[in-house]
């Protein structure tokens, strides 16, 4: 027996028998920002289990090898005596250190990130404006490079006079200290820190703070419409609430007009004035960055294989329930479903694209228009058939509500494996070769079938895409459309 033990003890690895439990204690950031905005001072108390300090999220640019650390300065970790402790940087944001115990940092940020050409925008780093910064916590924050950070989190602001800080996390006092649930909430999120002007507001339960840069303000009442109407039509589309109940929204002037989803919260840029001719633009971004807290951030992919249902079906449902509210007509909705097939086609043909949809998602941003125009037709795809297949008694709505009633929990993820198990379930039909063909193939995906199954036609030379009704479609065919397209409120 004693040579038995000996041996699982020599089995069992030096780094478990050497590990030693939290110490019950808190985590703590304190984040002082300078009077112009071009520093962030940040100071944190952190228990490190393992033997890494990482930032996350570090994106590579031209000049910035290890991305946002590169501007990191002035890094000093030491332990609670105060002893430093040697650093060995390994590169991209990470850090080899002495871990299993509590540890004390000091680090400083340059705040000059809008400067450099970030693959997803600055929007989804930091940027500047005249009413103060936004900034993401993994821009900012070093943390725990383990699994997950054990303890509470805090994150505590000094900022200039007349600041305020504008974030997810919940409010502790009255304060500018504010308690964060988990890494993922702390790093995975946008803050506005500054002087624009804020509105919170309660959505069937789930609340919702809106920071408007000064062009916006007038015309809040149009984005507090969309956002209550969309919130509503998402709660009933996925059978139930995203998983956080606290989410922030950030509108910003830029050129690009884009925008970046996180945790709980996502940064939208709009090009120009903001009204209800171009809500088609800023409205669809919106409606789009909006449902990712349900599709994207609640259900969640297993990899980036599955960027194409994240990025694609995400973008079919917005176009449908933009039409169901009546946020565009049908004029207006059939330039969307135009734009759809256009997309893959500047993938496939102009940018020679030859991958499959879901390796596309490997890489997203240079193979965007694959991702999510091919992503795009595939959902549809999928949606008509699943009608088909179920003499219209199921489509992509029903199939989401069961992925998210199964799936749509903290730590489970989904595979494509999974989405053709559940619509088998549904509809008693097999969808695992269909679904090869759509996204696992590198085959030109023709969707003129699917049109045709809701009544429309698509006639098309090269890029120029027009669809139109079919006046000879069947009463199936156009009651199909009505029920994806047509509008629900009176």
């Amino acid at each position: 027996m004693r040579r038995l033990l000996l041996l699982l003890l020599l089995l069992i690895p030096l780094s478990a028998l050497a590990a030693t439990p939290w110490d019950g204690q808190p985590n703590h950031y304190r984040v002082r920002i300078d009077d112009q905005a071009i520093r962030a001072e940040v100071e944190a108390d952190l228990w490190l289990g393992g033997d890494m300090l990482s930032m996350f999220n570090v994106m590579t640019v031209p000049g910035l090898p290890d991305g946002q650390a590169d501007l990191i300065e002035g890094l000093q970790i030491t332990d609670l005596a105060g002893r430093p402790l040697v650093l060995k940087k390994l590169g991209g944001g990470d850090y080899q250190v002495q871990g299993g115990q509590r540890v004390r940092l000091r680090y400083s940020v340059r705040l000059e990130h809008d400067r450099h050409p970030w693959p997803a925008g600055m929007e989804e780093v930091a940027y500047h404006t005249d009413e103060g910064l936004m900034i993401t916590g993994a821009t900012l924050f070093f943390a725990d490079g383990g699994d997950a950070m054990q303890g509470p989190i805090t994150v505590e602001f000094e900022l200039p006079e007349d600041w305020q800080a504008r974030t997810p996390w919940t409010p502790v006092g009255e304060g500018r200290r504010f308690s964060v649930a988990s890494r993922r909430e702390l790093l995975s999120n946008a803050l506005f820190l500054g002087t624009a002007a804020a509105e919170t507001f309660d959505v069937g339960g789930v609340e919702m703070t809106l920071v408007l840069g000064k062009r916006y303000v007038a015309n809040k009442q149009l984005f507090v419409d969309l956002l209550r109407t969309q919130l509503a039509s998402y709660a009933a589309l996925f059978g139930g609430k995203p998983l956080s109940r606290r989410y922030l929204i950030i509108i910003n002037e830029h050129a690009s007009g884009d925008g970046g989803a996180f945790a709980s919260s996502f940064s939208q840029f709009i090009q120009g004035d903001a009204d209800a001719r171009n809500r088609v633009i800023w409205g669809y971004v919106m409606a789009h960055e909006l449902l990712h807290f349900w599709n994207g951030l609640s259900l969640v992919p297993a990899d980036h294989r599955e960027e194409w249902f994240k990025e694609g079906a995400t973008d079919y449902l917005t176009i449908a329930t933009l039409a169901q509210n009546g946020l565009i007509d049908e004029t207006l909705l059939l330039k969307r479903l135009e734009n759809v097939p256009r997309r893959y086609l500047i993938a496939r043909m102009v940018q020679g694209l030859g991958m499959s949809v879901r390796e596309a998602g490997k890489d997203k941003q240079p193979n965007r228009q694959l991702v999510y125009g091919g992503g795009s037709l595939a959902a549809l795809a999928l949606d008509v058939e699943l009608r088909l297949r179920s003499d219209d008694a199921v489509g992509l709505p029903q199939l989401l509500r069961a992925l998210y009633a199964e799936f749509g929990q903290p730590g489970k993820r989904y595979t494509l494996d999974d989405i053709a198990w559940t619509a088998q379930r549904l509809i008693g039909h097999d969808f695992a070769s269909f679904l090869a063909g759509a996204v696992e193939s590198g085959d030109y995906l023709d969707i003129r079938p699917s049109y045709a199954a809701l009544g429309l036609r698509m006639d098309s030379f090269v890029e120029e895409m027009f669809i139109s009704r079919e006046p000879n479609a069947t009463e199936q065919q156009r009651a199909r459309f009505a029920a994806i397209f047509a509008p629900t409120q009176p």
